[in-house]
């Protein structure tokens, strides 16, 4: 079978501190976008993987699955790695619901979110294919309860990989409620106006990030210099998105990142 394997925008990103577990913790509006990996898996007397990654996420998801059972995964990279996207937590999401799919698990969307929190922190975001306010250190996971408008956005890789654990470790959280962030960007969503969405944008992991590689702060700058309503780091960086009026506007915004040289995508969301 083949599977889209979608990559996410992290719309608000907050950190909240640290855990006992020494994890950060996060709350986050996920959004799922069109920029999409593609997997072929097949039946197979064993699971293997064409990845070559040593914590290859996919294998990880189908020995916490069914440790028993076996599949051929092939995945066709188009997410960009070290870029915030979720790339691999997106590939991993996917195996969790084609290898259900195949070995005829019957597991219920539940019990998949469950499984995908003990492969990884984005994972179970990801496992549901919808927006979703995400807690916790990623294993809390609330779908969105309205319908969510497509937006379009203009998505740019400025060519620097970008560590997690190096970006984590040099920001600093910040102490708000609720209603300071994640409401403002709720009510954007549910208003379907992208100048609305363009205002409550928020990555409290930007600073860190940009101070590490600055080359995101020149990719941010260049897209706002293009005319995106709004331009924040998605995740722990490296990528920044803006936020266009329409598709026409992210082709345009799009097109003008690379002319001047950097990866791009005009991408939807998907809810």
């Amino acid at each position: 079978m083949q599977v889209q394997a979608y990559a996410k925008l992290n719309l608000t990103l907050e950190v909240l501190g640290v855990r006992p577990d020494g994890y950060h913790a996060l709350r986050s509006v996920v959004m799922p976008i069109s920029l999409a990996d593609t997997l072929e898996i097949r039946p197979n007397s064993t699971l293997v993987s064409n990845t070559g990654y040593p914590d290859d996420l996919c294998l990880k998801a189908g020995r916490i699955l069914d440790a028993e059972r076996g599949a051929d995964i092939a995945v066709e990279k188009r997410i960009p790695a070290g870029g915030g996207l979720g790339g691999g937590s997106a590939d991993a999401a996917a195996t969790l619901k084609a290898l259900n799919e195949l070995w005829e698990l019957g597991k219920t969307p539940a019990e998949l979110v469950e499984l995908a929190a003990r492969v990884g922190s984005d994972v179970p975001a990801l496992v549901t294919g919808v927006p979703v306010i995400m807690e916790g250190r990623g294993e809390i996971v609330r779908p969105l309860d309205f319908p969510v408008p497509v937006f379009h956005f203009s998505l740019v890789h400025p060519n620097v990989f970008s560590s997690t654990a190096e970006v984590y470790n040099f920001s600093v959280g910040a102490d708000r409620t609720a209603s300071q962030v994640l409401e403002p960007m709720l009510e954007a969503l549910k208003s379907g106006d992208p100048v609305r969405l363009a205002a409550a944008l928020q990555n409290d992991l930007q600073l860190a990030a940009e101070a590490l590689h600055p080359e995101i702060a020149a990719a941010r700058r260049a897209l706002t210099e293009a005319g995106a309503l709004g331009v924040i780091m998605t995740g722990s960086g490296s990528c920044v998105f803006g936020v266009a009026r329409d598709a026409q506007d992210a082709q345009r915004l799009t097109e003008a990142m690379l002319g001047r040289g950097y990866s791009a995508w005009a991408v939807e969301s998907r809810s």
